[in-house]
Protein backbone atom coordinates (compact mmCIF):
# COMPACT_ATOMS: atom_id res chain seq x y z
CA UNK A 1 0.00 0.00 0.00
CA UNK A 2 2.91 2.37 0.60
CA UNK A 3 3.85 1.95 -3.05
CA UNK A 4 0.35 2.93 -4.12
CA UNK A 5 0.48 5.98 -1.88
CA UNK A 6 3.73 6.92 -3.59
CA UNK A 7 1.97 6.69 -6.94
CA UNK A 8 -1.29 8.33 -5.94
CA UNK A 9 0.35 11.16 -4.01
CA UNK A 10 2.79 12.29 -6.71
CA UNK A 11 2.01 15.95 -6.12
CA UNK A 12 -1.62 15.09 -6.96
CA UNK A 13 -0.49 14.96 -10.58
CA UNK A 14 -2.10 12.58 -13.09
CA UNK A 15 -0.48 9.18 -13.56
CA UNK A 16 -0.12 7.98 -17.14
CA UNK A 17 -0.20 4.27 -17.94
CA UNK A 18 1.22 3.18 -21.30
CA UNK A 19 0.47 -0.43 -22.20
CA UNK A 20 1.74 -2.77 -24.90
CA UNK A 21 -1.60 -4.66 -25.11
CA UNK A 22 0.38 -7.71 -26.23
CA UNK A 23 -0.52 -11.00 -24.57
CA UNK A 24 -2.02 -11.10 -21.09
CA UNK A 25 0.96 -11.17 -18.75
CA UNK A 26 2.44 -7.69 -19.03
CA UNK A 27 -0.87 -5.76 -19.52
CA UNK A 28 -2.34 -7.72 -16.60
CA UNK A 29 -0.05 -5.90 -14.18
CA UNK A 30 -1.13 -2.47 -15.43
CA UNK A 31 -4.78 -3.58 -15.13
CA UNK A 32 -4.14 -4.44 -11.50
CA UNK A 33 -2.34 -1.17 -10.87
CA UNK A 34 -5.23 0.80 -12.39
CA UNK A 35 -7.74 -1.05 -10.18
CA UNK A 36 -5.61 -0.46 -7.08
CA UNK A 37 -5.22 3.24 -7.81
CA UNK A 38 -8.98 3.49 -8.22
CA UNK A 39 -9.38 1.87 -4.80
CA UNK A 40 -7.04 4.56 -3.41
CA UNK A 41 -9.31 7.29 -4.80
CA UNK A 42 -7.01 8.20 -7.68
CA UNK A 43 -9.17 6.98 -10.59
CA UNK A 44 -9.80 10.50 -11.84
CA UNK A 45 -6.06 11.09 -12.27
CA UNK A 46 -5.26 7.94 -14.27
CA UNK A 47 -4.58 8.48 -17.96
CA UNK A 48 -4.15 5.29 -20.00
CA UNK A 49 -3.32 4.42 -23.60
CA UNK A 50 -1.84 1.53 -25.55
CA UNK A 51 1.00 1.71 -28.04
CA UNK A 52 -1.58 0.99 -30.74
CA UNK A 53 -3.65 4.02 -29.70
CA UNK A 54 -0.62 6.31 -29.93
CA UNK A 55 1.46 4.97 -32.82
CA UNK A 56 0.89 5.65 -36.50
CA UNK A 57 2.26 4.48 -39.86
CA UNK A 58 5.54 2.60 -39.73
CA UNK A 59 5.72 2.80 -35.97
CA UNK A 60 2.32 1.16 -35.55
CA UNK A 61 3.28 -1.46 -38.13
CA UNK A 62 6.39 -2.21 -36.09
CA UNK A 63 4.27 -2.78 -32.99
CA UNK A 64 1.93 -5.00 -35.02
CA UNK A 65 5.02 -6.98 -35.99
CA UNK A 66 6.00 -7.35 -32.34
CA UNK A 67 2.51 -8.63 -31.51
CA UNK A 68 2.57 -11.08 -34.41
CA UNK A 69 5.99 -12.34 -33.32
CA UNK A 70 4.70 -12.89 -29.78
CA UNK A 71 1.77 -14.94 -31.05
CA UNK A 72 3.99 -16.83 -33.48
CA UNK A 73 6.53 -17.71 -30.80
CA UNK A 74 3.85 -18.72 -28.33
CA UNK A 75 2.64 -21.53 -30.57
CA UNK A 76 5.79 -23.58 -29.97
CA UNK A 77 7.65 -25.82 -32.40
CA UNK A 78 10.78 -25.25 -34.49
CA UNK A 79 9.78 -21.72 -35.51
CA UNK A 80 9.37 -20.73 -31.87
CA UNK A 81 12.80 -22.11 -30.99
CA UNK A 82 14.32 -20.06 -33.80
CA UNK A 83 12.49 -16.93 -32.60
CA UNK A 84 13.65 -17.35 -29.01
CA UNK A 85 17.21 -18.03 -30.14
CA UNK A 86 17.12 -14.80 -32.12
CA UNK A 87 15.60 -12.91 -29.19
CA UNK A 88 18.25 -14.31 -26.87
CA UNK A 89 21.00 -13.05 -29.16
CA UNK A 90 19.45 -9.61 -29.63
CA UNK A 91 20.90 -6.57 -27.96
CA UNK A 92 19.64 -5.31 -24.62
CA UNK A 93 16.64 -3.00 -24.44
CA UNK A 94 19.09 -0.56 -22.86
CA UNK A 95 21.04 -0.25 -26.12
CA UNK A 96 20.24 2.33 -28.76
CA UNK A 97 18.87 0.77 -31.94
CA UNK A 98 16.92 1.76 -35.01
CA UNK A 99 14.22 -0.77 -34.15
CA UNK A 100 13.66 0.71 -30.70
CA UNK A 101 13.69 4.25 -32.10
CA UNK A 102 11.00 3.26 -34.60
CA UNK A 103 8.87 1.67 -31.88
CA UNK A 104 9.20 4.78 -29.73
CA UNK A 105 8.86 7.39 -32.48
CA UNK A 106 5.19 8.29 -31.89
CA UNK A 107 5.18 7.70 -28.15
CA UNK A 108 7.20 10.76 -27.22
CA UNK A 109 4.55 13.39 -27.92
CA UNK A 110 2.01 11.49 -25.79
CA UNK A 111 4.55 11.12 -22.99
CA UNK A 112 5.63 14.76 -23.19
CA UNK A 113 2.02 15.78 -22.52
CA UNK A 114 2.07 13.83 -19.24
CA UNK A 115 2.35 16.18 -16.24
CA UNK A 116 3.29 13.28 -13.93
CA UNK A 117 5.01 9.90 -14.05
CA UNK A 118 4.52 7.45 -16.93
CA UNK A 119 4.18 3.79 -15.93
CA UNK A 120 4.88 1.12 -18.56
CA UNK A 121 4.32 -2.64 -18.54
CA UNK A 122 7.16 -4.01 -20.68
CA UNK A 123 10.95 -3.56 -20.82
CA UNK A 124 10.73 -2.99 -24.58
CA UNK A 125 8.72 0.15 -23.84
CA UNK A 126 11.46 1.42 -21.55
CA UNK A 127 13.98 0.94 -24.37
CA UNK A 128 11.70 2.41 -27.03
CA UNK A 129 10.94 5.53 -24.99
CA UNK A 130 14.54 6.08 -23.94
CA UNK A 131 16.08 5.50 -27.39
CA UNK A 132 16.96 8.60 -29.29
CA UNK A 133 16.25 10.96 -26.38
CA UNK A 134 18.46 13.10 -24.28
CA UNK A 135 18.32 13.40 -20.51
CA UNK A 136 14.57 13.64 -19.82
CA UNK A 137 13.99 9.91 -19.96
CA UNK A 138 17.50 8.57 -19.87
CA UNK A 139 19.60 7.35 -16.96
CA UNK A 140 17.04 8.50 -14.40
CA UNK A 141 17.66 12.22 -14.79
CA UNK A 142 13.94 12.98 -14.77
CA UNK A 143 13.95 12.28 -11.06
CA UNK A 144 15.98 15.46 -10.60
CA UNK A 145 13.02 17.38 -11.92
CA UNK A 146 10.70 16.32 -9.11
CA UNK A 147 9.50 13.23 -10.97
CA UNK A 148 7.82 15.18 -13.79
CA UNK A 149 7.52 12.86 -16.79
CA UNK A 150 9.65 10.25 -15.05
CA UNK A 151 9.52 6.75 -16.48
CA UNK A 152 8.42 3.93 -14.19
CA UNK A 153 8.43 0.23 -15.11
CA UNK A 154 6.19 -2.25 -13.28
CA UNK A 155 7.64 -5.75 -13.31
CA UNK A 156 4.98 -7.91 -11.69
CA UNK A 157 6.64 -11.29 -12.25
CA UNK A 158 8.51 -12.85 -9.33
CA UNK A 159 11.33 -13.91 -11.67
CA UNK A 160 13.54 -11.67 -13.80
CA UNK A 161 15.02 -13.03 -17.06
CA UNK A 162 18.04 -11.05 -18.30
CA UNK A 163 16.10 -9.24 -21.04
CA UNK A 164 13.58 -7.91 -18.49
CA UNK A 165 16.28 -6.05 -16.56
CA UNK A 166 16.37 -2.50 -17.89
CA UNK A 167 18.47 0.29 -16.42
CA UNK A 168 16.93 3.39 -18.02
CA UNK A 169 13.74 3.57 -15.97
CA UNK A 170 13.59 6.06 -13.12
CA UNK A 171 11.69 3.58 -10.94
CA UNK A 172 11.28 -0.20 -11.20
CA UNK A 173 8.54 -1.84 -9.16
CA UNK A 174 9.07 -5.54 -8.37
CA UNK A 175 7.10 -7.96 -6.17
CA UNK A 176 9.81 -9.54 -4.00
CA UNK A 177 13.16 -8.78 -2.41
CA UNK A 178 14.74 -11.56 -4.47
CA UNK A 179 13.38 -9.98 -7.66
CA UNK A 180 14.90 -6.67 -6.58
CA UNK A 181 18.24 -8.42 -6.01
CA UNK A 182 18.16 -9.79 -9.56
CA UNK A 183 17.65 -6.25 -10.93
CA UNK A 184 20.39 -4.85 -8.68
CA UNK A 185 22.80 -7.60 -9.78
CA UNK A 186 21.85 -6.74 -13.37
CA UNK A 187 23.08 -3.17 -12.90
CA UNK A 188 19.98 -1.29 -11.75
CA UNK A 189 20.69 1.26 -9.02
CA UNK A 190 19.08 -0.13 -5.86
CA UNK A 191 17.74 3.35 -5.04
CA UNK A 192 15.42 3.08 -8.06
CA UNK A 193 13.88 -0.23 -6.96
CA UNK A 194 10.62 -0.51 -5.02
CA UNK A 195 9.27 -3.80 -3.63
CA UNK A 196 5.46 -4.00 -3.86
CA UNK A 197 4.57 -7.48 -2.64
CA UNK A 198 2.95 -10.11 -4.86
CA UNK A 199 0.64 -8.85 -7.60
CA UNK A 200 -2.83 -10.39 -7.23
CA UNK A 201 -6.09 -9.24 -8.79
CA UNK A 202 -8.11 -7.18 -6.30
CA UNK A 203 -11.24 -9.15 -7.20
CA UNK A 204 -9.50 -12.33 -6.00
CA UNK A 205 -7.75 -10.85 -2.97
CA UNK A 206 -10.91 -9.41 -1.41
CA UNK A 207 -12.08 -12.72 0.14
CA UNK A 208 -8.85 -14.66 -0.23
CA UNK A 209 -8.61 -15.76 3.43
CA UNK A 210 -12.11 -17.24 3.52
CA UNK A 211 -11.61 -18.97 0.16
CA UNK A 212 -8.25 -20.34 1.31
CA UNK A 213 -9.63 -21.92 4.49
CA UNK A 214 -12.46 -23.60 2.56
CA UNK A 215 -10.02 -24.80 -0.12
CA UNK A 216 -7.63 -26.25 2.43
CA UNK A 217 -10.47 -28.21 4.03
CA UNK A 218 -11.59 -29.61 0.68
CA UNK A 219 -8.05 -30.60 -0.26
CA UNK A 220 -7.63 -32.35 3.09
CA UNK A 221 -10.90 -34.29 2.85
CA UNK A 222 -10.74 -37.96 1.98
CA UNK A 223 -13.34 -37.85 -0.76
CA UNK A 224 -15.52 -35.56 -2.85
CA UNK A 225 -14.76 -34.14 -6.26
CA UNK A 226 -12.37 -31.23 -6.57
CA UNK A 227 -12.84 -28.21 -8.82
CA UNK A 228 -9.86 -27.93 -11.15
CA UNK A 229 -9.45 -24.68 -13.12
CA UNK A 230 -7.63 -25.14 -16.43
CA UNK A 231 -5.93 -22.29 -18.31
CA UNK A 232 -3.74 -22.08 -21.41
CA UNK A 233 -1.56 -19.20 -22.50
CA UNK A 234 -3.09 -16.79 -24.97
CA UNK A 235 -1.25 -18.37 -27.92
CA UNK A 236 -2.71 -21.80 -27.08
CA UNK A 237 0.27 -23.97 -28.10
CA UNK A 238 -0.73 -27.39 -29.40
CA UNK A 239 1.13 -29.28 -26.67
CA UNK A 240 -0.55 -27.25 -23.92
CA UNK A 241 -3.98 -27.68 -25.48
CA UNK A 242 -3.50 -31.44 -25.81
CA UNK A 243 -2.37 -31.79 -22.18
CA UNK A 244 -5.21 -29.64 -20.81
CA UNK A 245 -7.88 -31.45 -22.86
CA UNK A 246 -6.54 -34.86 -21.77
CA UNK A 247 -6.39 -33.78 -18.12
CA UNK A 248 -9.94 -32.37 -18.23
CA UNK A 249 -11.32 -35.58 -19.73
CA UNK A 250 -9.56 -37.73 -17.14
CA UNK A 251 -10.67 -35.52 -14.25
CA UNK A 252 -14.31 -35.57 -15.36
CA UNK A 253 -14.32 -39.33 -15.70
CA UNK A 254 -12.69 -39.62 -12.28
CA UNK A 255 -15.41 -37.69 -10.48
CA UNK A 256 -13.77 -34.26 -10.35
CA UNK A 257 -15.05 -31.00 -11.87
CA UNK A 258 -12.69 -29.53 -14.46
CA UNK A 259 -13.48 -25.95 -15.49
CA UNK A 260 -11.68 -25.04 -18.72
CA UNK A 261 -11.27 -21.34 -19.55
CA UNK A 262 -10.97 -21.07 -23.33
CA UNK A 263 -10.92 -18.20 -25.81
CA UNK A 264 -13.95 -18.16 -28.08
CA UNK A 265 -13.27 -19.92 -31.38
CA UNK A 266 -9.81 -20.89 -30.14
CA UNK A 267 -7.88 -24.15 -30.20
CA UNK A 268 -8.64 -25.06 -26.60
CA UNK A 269 -12.39 -24.46 -26.97
CA UNK A 270 -12.46 -26.78 -29.98
CA UNK A 271 -10.36 -29.43 -28.26
CA UNK A 272 -12.46 -29.50 -25.10
CA UNK A 273 -15.68 -29.62 -27.12
CA UNK A 274 -14.50 -32.94 -28.53
CA UNK A 275 -13.26 -34.75 -25.43
CA UNK A 276 -16.45 -36.80 -25.11
CA UNK A 277 -16.95 -36.56 -21.36
CA UNK A 278 -20.76 -36.44 -21.51
CA UNK A 279 -20.95 -33.01 -19.99
CA UNK A 280 -18.42 -33.58 -17.24
CA UNK A 281 -16.19 -30.69 -18.36
CA UNK A 282 -17.38 -27.12 -17.86
CA UNK A 283 -16.13 -24.94 -20.70
CA UNK A 284 -16.08 -21.22 -19.90
CA UNK A 285 -15.47 -19.21 -23.04
CA UNK A 286 -14.28 -15.62 -23.00
CA UNK A 287 -13.62 -12.82 -25.45
CA UNK A 288 -10.63 -10.72 -24.42
CA UNK A 289 -8.66 -10.08 -21.25
CA UNK A 290 -11.32 -8.17 -19.33
CA UNK A 291 -13.91 -10.86 -20.02
CA UNK A 292 -11.47 -13.57 -18.88
CA UNK A 293 -10.79 -11.71 -15.63
CA UNK A 294 -14.52 -11.30 -15.00
CA UNK A 295 -15.47 -14.95 -15.52
CA UNK A 296 -12.43 -16.09 -13.52
CA UNK A 297 -13.33 -13.93 -10.53
CA UNK A 298 -16.91 -15.22 -10.56
CA UNK A 299 -15.76 -18.84 -10.14
CA UNK A 300 -12.54 -18.35 -8.21
CA UNK A 301 -13.76 -19.17 -4.66
CA UNK A 302 -14.63 -22.71 -5.80
CA UNK A 303 -11.16 -23.48 -7.26
CA UNK A 304 -9.19 -26.21 -5.52
CA UNK A 305 -6.23 -26.44 -7.87
CA UNK A 306 -5.07 -25.16 -11.25
CA UNK A 307 -3.81 -26.85 -14.41
CA UNK A 308 -1.77 -24.32 -16.38
CA UNK A 309 1.57 -23.47 -17.92
CA UNK A 310 3.76 -21.51 -15.46
CA UNK A 311 2.84 -17.99 -16.56
CA UNK A 312 1.54 -14.88 -14.76
CA UNK A 313 -1.05 -16.84 -12.73
CA UNK A 314 1.83 -18.47 -10.87
CA UNK A 315 1.44 -15.76 -8.23
CA UNK A 316 -1.81 -17.42 -7.16
CA UNK A 317 0.14 -20.40 -5.82
CA UNK A 318 2.30 -18.19 -3.62
CA UNK A 319 -0.24 -15.58 -2.54
CA UNK A 320 -3.54 -17.49 -2.46
CA UNK A 321 -2.59 -21.07 -1.60
CA UNK A 322 -3.75 -22.78 -4.80
CA UNK A 323 -1.73 -25.85 -5.86
CA UNK A 324 -0.64 -25.91 -9.50
CA UNK A 325 -0.21 -28.78 -11.95
CA UNK A 326 2.19 -27.47 -14.61
CA UNK A 327 1.86 -28.35 -18.28
CA UNK A 328 4.70 -27.86 -20.75
CA UNK A 329 6.79 -27.34 -22.70
CA UNK A 330 7.93 -23.97 -21.37
CA UNK A 331 7.79 -21.18 -23.93
CA UNK A 332 9.35 -17.75 -23.52
CA UNK A 333 11.88 -16.49 -20.96
CA UNK A 334 9.60 -16.42 -17.90
CA UNK A 335 8.03 -19.90 -17.94
CA UNK A 336 11.11 -22.03 -17.12
CA UNK A 337 12.07 -19.70 -14.27
CA UNK A 338 8.52 -19.67 -12.92
CA UNK A 339 8.40 -23.47 -13.14
CA UNK A 340 11.66 -23.85 -11.25
CA UNK A 341 10.51 -21.51 -8.49
CA UNK A 342 7.08 -23.14 -8.12
CA UNK A 343 8.62 -26.59 -7.82
CA UNK A 344 11.37 -25.37 -5.49
CA UNK A 345 8.82 -23.79 -3.15
CA UNK A 346 6.71 -26.97 -3.12
CA UNK A 347 3.50 -25.37 -4.40
CA UNK A 348 3.30 -27.22 -7.74
CA UNK A 349 3.80 -30.57 -9.45
CA UNK A 350 4.76 -31.41 -13.02
CA UNK A 351 1.89 -32.60 -15.25
CA UNK A 352 3.71 -34.64 -17.88
CA UNK A 353 1.72 -35.97 -20.89
CA UNK A 354 1.42 -39.37 -19.16
CA UNK A 355 0.19 -37.77 -15.96
CA UNK A 356 -2.27 -35.61 -17.93
CA UNK A 357 -3.83 -38.70 -19.50
CA UNK A 358 -4.29 -40.14 -16.00
CA UNK A 359 -4.83 -36.84 -14.23
CA UNK A 360 -7.66 -38.02 -11.99
CA UNK A 361 -5.59 -40.85 -10.55
CA UNK A 362 -2.61 -38.49 -10.13
CA UNK A 363 -4.74 -35.94 -8.26
CA UNK A 364 -6.27 -38.65 -6.07
CA UNK A 365 -2.80 -39.94 -5.20
CA UNK A 366 -1.57 -36.47 -4.26
CA UNK A 367 -4.66 -35.92 -2.15
CA UNK A 368 -4.39 -39.23 -0.27
CA UNK A 369 -0.73 -38.52 0.47
CA UNK A 370 -1.62 -35.08 1.88
CA UNK A 371 0.42 -33.38 -0.83
CA UNK A 372 -2.36 -31.13 -2.16
CA UNK A 373 -3.13 -29.69 1.25
CA UNK A 374 0.59 -29.27 1.99
CA UNK A 375 1.07 -27.47 -1.34
CA UNK A 376 -1.75 -25.11 -0.43
CA UNK A 377 -0.31 -24.43 3.01
CA UNK A 378 3.14 -23.66 1.58
CA UNK A 379 1.64 -20.84 -0.49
Amino acid sequence: MSTLRTMSDQGRRPISLLCTEIGRGHPFYLDGLEDALAACGAADRVRRASVFDVSRGLSRSAWEGVRAAYRFAGRGGVAARMYHAFRGSARSYDDESRALRLLGRDLHSWIDAAPGPVVVDHPALVGAIASGRGGAMKDGTAEKNGGARSLWYIHGETVAPPDSIVRRADRVFVPLDETARAFAEGGVDARRLRVTGLCVEMSLAANADVAYEARRDRLGAKDGGLVVACFSSGAEPEAHVAAIAAAAESLARGGHRPVVFAAKRGRLARAVAGVGTKGGVERVEFDGRADLDRVTAARFPSFDLVVSPPHERSGWAFALGIPFLLVGPDLGPFAPRNRARLLREGVAEELTPDRAAGCAAFVDELRRAGRLRAMSERG
